[in-house]
């Protein structure tokens, strides 16, 4: 009797022990793993009919592919707000080095006015992913005023397009660099010019062709000749028409 129990009790044991399985097979087939099993089949087929459809429409994928490098390229060359006062303070050194005669008035105005907010405390800066923007506000963001602070006050998002100042994109600030073309040209000293002195023509071919030739001669060595030289002919100049009146006298002098 006893000896049948315990053949049971280990037959039992045994098929409880295979049954349940190791820790790993256990975690596969619980609800997490059914779960985890199924994402990565259903990923599997996306991937699989994603290839069949680019080989299907290899021109789709392509401009599907370009666009998804072309905006990788704007989020990974976007710039932030550290290169900005970089632009800026490089922008303001170039214009401090010019005399104020001969710098751009819209160049000088627009640099100005942004070391100002800067120093205030009120230029912001607002990342869009693959382009940047850089707009101004009405106070600090340390200030402590009630207006500063309230938000049933404060400045609407509807007004933000009147308050940019600058957009970043593919790397660069394009309102800074194109308020910085010809910052050392001052408009101010040819507005009183007639239009036809202050528009300029390139140059054609030839005549950048001709000055580059008069450019390399100017640096050849100048040829001297010889004094001695110089001073033989002038001499034998001099000689000559006094010989031609001497045996004109004598000429005369015989015949009469």
């Amino acid at each position: 009797m006893a000896a049948s129990w315990l053949l049971k009790r280990c037959c039992s044991t045994a098929a409880t022990e295979t049954t349940k399985g190791t820790r790993w097979q256990r975690l596969v087939n619980s609800r997490a793993g059914v779960w985890c099993r199924s994402l990565l089949s259903d990923y599997k087929e996306a991937c699989r009919e994603t290839v069949l459809g680019a080989r299907e429409r290899p021109l789709k994928a392509s401009v599907y592919l370009g666009v998804l490098g072309g905006m990788y390229a704007c989020y990974y060359t976007n710039p932030d707000d550290a290169s900005f006062e970089t632009s800026l303070l490089e922008t303001s050194n170039c214009l401090a080095l010019l005399s104020p005669w001969i710098r751009s008035g819209t160049s000088d105005g627009h640099v100005q006015t942004l070391v100002k907010l800067r120093n205030e405390g009120r230029l912001r800066y607002a990342s869009l992913g693959i382009a940047s923007l850089t707009y101004y506000t009405d106070y600090d963001s340390e200030s402590s005023l009630y207006e500063a602070r309230c938000s049933a006050i404060s400045v609407p998002w509807a007004e933000l397009p009147k308050r940019v100042l600058d957009v970043g994109f593919a790397g660069r600030w394009w309102v800074l660099d194109h308020k910085m073309k010809d910052f050392d040209i001052n408009e101010e000293e040819f507005k009183h010019l007639p239009p036809a002195l202050v528009a300029t023509v390139p140059p054609s071919p030839q005549i950048t062709e001709s000055n580059e030739k008069l450019h390399q001669e100017s640096w050849k060595a100048v040829v001297m000749e010889d004094e001695s030289d110089g001073l033989d002919s002038i001499q034998k100049d001099m000689d000559t028409p006094v010989k031609e009146t001497e045996s004109n006298t004598l000429y005369k002098a015989q015949t009469s």
